[in-house]
């Protein structure tokens, strides 16, 4: 074989390994090197091409600047069965979350409001691309995927890169640990507005990541204080299957027994909620004689866990709660009221947000009717069908929308502005990019702060130049 049908085989080995992770690839041969007439002809031809388009939903809008984000808008993912002899069909999530639509909304808010800002980055039009991460750490992985590569067919530059310089997000711990780990190698920085596992804290593991929601290690240092000023000695700790539960009742079971206190029960709650596992916990809790119990969980364990005490009828216990449920709508209903009145927790800070309650309500499908989410929420909030005809069968049939539903004459969530606690991390973290993004465009040479006093090139923005900046925003940011 000559030399070019060497690099030619190469290539074509390259690009089949590529197909596999279905990211972006550099479809040009590597002869950059040779002063030949053929060698600059391959260059002028070479582009940065999508092997396999996305077919992940998404909203974007185009900007200057585009920022990325996560949100889990749906609570799991129904992975299709693989044969691998051919190309899976895409997972299907379910269980759409009313309280996540509401936090992403709140980004699209705040950027259209900086937007109009003429002090705040004047000149500049902030954009966005937002994925659905499903609340499951390998799908939040493609979506971190898909933001870096981009998902335009085809792009003119010799760069197989994408236009984003940060990323908002995720919500869930677990999930932002899956994806810190995958943007860190790339210098991207990430904010979250939900993750508080104090794991992410760890500069070294995650140099990266950035959030507008403290770490754990202050709420559990609280609470380890009010187990202390009540003279409690008797102690029990549940916690959810994931990297915050885990942390934050490892380390709450590490400052208590300093304290002089015991635990008396420490049981996990698996992420499928078995019955018979939930049952055995729950009995657990009765027999052992703790009468306070700290449940470290995410609001969606926690509803699994005191579903299940209802059941068996768990009364008498003092429940203490992280941050994630303590305010969580589904846990304030009148049907938990018998066992969780009296429980005690540390909340998120909440905050007004004005005019954004008329923004939420602004959602019709005819105004968006390229936004899968906005159709799914339709759909969900008014249970009727925007398709031809009813949508499901039986029972779950739903009935053709006649057009006359509107957003306010119906109570819900996700119009609830009275306790807005992480929509407010999400605004802070828009603004915190923001602020970053406008000190760049003011820096004034040799005053800059990067070595020598440099300013960042505002034609190329590098997104450590982005974090390097957010960093010195500590109104904003937490570590």
């Amino acid at each position: 074989m000559d030399f070019w049908g060497h690099v030619i085989g190469l290539r074509q080995v390259h690009r089949a390994r590529m197909q596999w992770w279905g990211v972006y690839a550099c479809l040009c041969a590597p002869v950059a090197f040779l002063c030949t007439p053929i060698s600059a002809q391959l260059l002028q031809q070479q582009t940065c091409r999508l092997i396999r388009p996305s077919r992940l939903p998404t909203v974007a809008k185009e900007g200057n600047i585009t920022l990325g984000a996560l949100f889990s808008l749906h609570d799991a993912v129904l992975e299709s069965e693989l044969s691998f002899t051919s190309q899976p069909e895409p997972a299907q999530c379910t269980g759409f979350n009313f309280r996540t639509f509401r936090w992403m909304q709140t980004m699209i808010f705040a950027v259209e409001k900086i937007n109009r800002d003429s002090r705040l980055l004047p000149n500049i039009t902030l954009g966005y691309k937002i994925y659905d991460s499903c609340s499951s750490p390998l799908h939040a992985l493609r979506t971190a995927v898909e933001l870096m590569g981009g998902r335009e067919e085809e792009s003119d530059g010799t760069e197989c890169q994408g236009k984003v310089p940060v990323v908002i997000g995720d919500g869930g711990s677990t999930l932002s640990l899956v994806v810190a780990h995958f943007l860190g190698v790339f210098q991207l920085p990430q904010v979250s507005y939900f993750s508080s596992c104090a794991c992410l804290s760890n500069k070294k593991a995650f140099p990266a990541f950035l959030r507008t929601m403290p770490s754990d290690f202050f709420q559990v240092n609280a609470l380890a204080q009010l187990v202390q000023h009540f003279g409690w000695t008797w102690v029990g700790t549940v916690a959810g299957d994931d990297a915050y539960g885990r942390g934050g009742a490892q380390i709450f079971n590490d400052k208590v027994t300093k304290l002089g206190a015991c635990i008396g029960l420490y049981e996990i709650i698996p992420k499928n909620h078995a019955p018979a596992e939930m049952a055995r916990i729950v009995q657990r809790i009765g027999g052992s004689g703790t009468r306070v119990v700290l449940v470290f969980a995410l609001e969606q364990d926690a509803k699994a866990l005191f579903s299940e005490a209802l059941k068996h009828n768990l009364t008498g216990v003092q429940w203490l709660a992280s941050e994630a449920w303590i305010t969580a709508a589904i846990l304030t209903t009148p049907e938990f009221h018998s066992i969780l009145q009296g429980s005690m927790g540390f909340a998120i800070r909440r905050a007004e947000i004005p005019s954004l309650q008329p923004f939420l309500l602004r959602l019709h499908p005819s105004s968006f009717p390229d936004d899968p989410f906005v159709l799914q929420f339709w759909e969900e909030v008014f249970r009727c069908s925007l398709q031809n005809g009813s949508k499901g069968v039986g029972s779950d049939a739903l009935r053709p929308c006649n057009g006359s539903e509107e957003l306010a004459s119906v109570k819900s969530i996700y119009s609830d502005v009275s306790q807005l606690r992480i929509s407010y991390n999400v605004y802070k973290a828009v603004y915190a990019i923001a602020h970053a993004l406008d000190a760049m465009l003011r820096c004034v040479p040799e005053r800059g702060p990067f070595p020598g006093g440099a300013c960042p090139d505002t034609r190329s923005i590098r997104p450590w130049q982005v974090e390097t900046l957010a960093l010195n925003l500590d109104v904003f940011l937490w570590l």
